[in-house]
């Protein structure tokens, strides 16, 4: 039996490595590894020390009467986990179980808590001081319909994120934990890959760069032209988010490879601007992004009944109409970072940034795959994120909390 005792609060956790499949110091990282290797938390209560997860063949449960301690046994009435079920390892990770994203040091950005509706609200508030953009996802969430989408606002998630596969080990495992109600977007479907590559061939084709005295069109802008129709062409699972989807943790490595490689090529643009402009730039441009985001989805349905949707290219037509919109909103984006003070930045660079940034949010969501649909909403696997902070347990009013893993199939009492 080896015993780790974790720094803060006091928690002592012991486990058997014989017997049990994890190994955790505190209480944070019981509750991932828990979900990580195919179980639910259906009671998770550490204030009452009520604890149960239930998932992959097994039920992990506080004993009853016996303090603190926990015991991990068979379940014959779950099955056991399948290779799709396994998720991404990493601290970043641990905290997406808990509705935490650790946003991109390297680019300025904090920690952003989106588990739950009102964290979603406190986190846009905190990007738009207005108050705008927090009453429109509020206005959004139209119970008749989709009562926990959160168009638009969900683009935070590949914005914000590093990447987190285990590239080092080459692993194919791309499974992150969901950490907010709705966690897909205009970022994740076929009809935002395909409409943006029809407006951003627009774009370069405009009077702006063709007329006489011509512009040169920006070098990024460029790049990501010929970035993209190299992944067009390469890997049919680029826009087709059927096909991608349906390879969650077999994706070719030659695919995450090239994704991984835009990627980082368009993080490495932003640290020169930054470099150049001010550590804040991409998080302004971001938040420019998401504050006018969040408004595609009414928009988009006005048009449609209206008659006056762009062309869908033979998709979805509101989703296709939301990325036409996205580009409508670049001039409103240019606009917003005036007034956040980046008035000595030229408008061909903050345009030429904004493209990066969501070529950049399409090469993230094709290297990691998260649920999706109303399963996703239906059954979320997110903890409250209070409980991330390493080595908080729960007080019960007798000195230190010890917690403890028994050893596999040996029942407690009441079972």
């Amino acid at each position: 039996m080896s015993t780790s005792q974790a720094t803060r609060s006091n928690i002592i956790i012991m486990l058997n490595k014989d017997t049990t499949p994890f190994e955790a110091s505190n209480l944070t990282e019981l509750a991932a590894e828990a979900i990580r290797h195919g179980m639910t938390w259906t009671v998770f209560r550490p204030e009452h020390g009520v604890f149960l997860a239930e998932g992959n063949g097994y039920v992990l449960r506080r004993v009853p009467q016996a303090s603190l301690v926990f015991e991990y046994i068979p379940d014959p009435r779950s099955r056991p986990m399948i290779p799709d079920s396994l998720y991404v390892r990493g601290t970043a990770v641990d905290k997406l179980f808990f509705g935490i994203i650790q946003g991109q040091r390297s680019l300025n950005l904090q920690e952003y808590r989106i588990g739950t509706i009102t964290d979603v609200y406190n986190t846009m508030h905190l990007l738009d001081p207005t108050g705008i953009a927090t009453k429109k996802i509020r206005d959004n969430r139209d119970p008749s319909f989709a009562p926990k989408c959160l168009f638009g606002f969900s683009d935070i998630i590949p914005l914000a994120l590093p990447t987190l596969r285990e590239t080092l080990c080459n692993s194919t495992v791309i499974r992150l934990p969901v950490p907010t109600e709705y966690a897909t977007g205009l970022l994740t479907h076929k009809e935002g890959f395909v409409v943006f590559s029809h407006r951003l061939n627009e774009f370069i084709r405009s009077s702006q760069y063709t007329e006489s005295p011509r512009l040169p069109v920006p070098p990024m802008v460029s790049q990501v032209q010929y970035m993209y129709r190299c992944m067009q062409q390469g890997y049919p699972e680029w826009e087709d988010e059927v096909l991608a989807n349906s390879q969650i943790n077999n994706r070719s490595p030659d695919f995450l490879y090239a994704c991984e490689s835009a990627w980082r090529g368009c993080t490495d643009y932003f640290h020169g601007l930054i470099s150049e402009h001010g550590e804040n730039f991409y998080r302004d441009l971001m938040a420019a992004h998401l504050k006018n985001a969040v408004n595609w989805w009414h928009q988009a349905w006005n048009r449609m009944r209206e008659g006056t949707a762009r062309d869908n290219y033979g998709l979805r037509d509101y989703i296709a109409e939301g990325m036409h919109l996205y580009w409508d909103y670049l001039e409103l984006v240019v606009e917003e970072m005036r007034e956040r003070g980046w008035t000595d930045v030229r408008g061909e660079i903050l345009r030429e940034a904004w493209v990066v940034m969501i070529f950049r949010g399409f090469c993230w969501w094709r290297s990691h795959w998260m649920m999706e649909g109303q399963e996703m909403c239906e059954a979320p696997a997110r903890l409250p994120s209070q409980y991330y902070e390493e080595g908080q347990g729960t007080k019960n009013g007798e000195g230190e909390d010890d917690f403890v893993v028994v050893e596999k199939g040996k029942a407690g009492p009441g079972l």
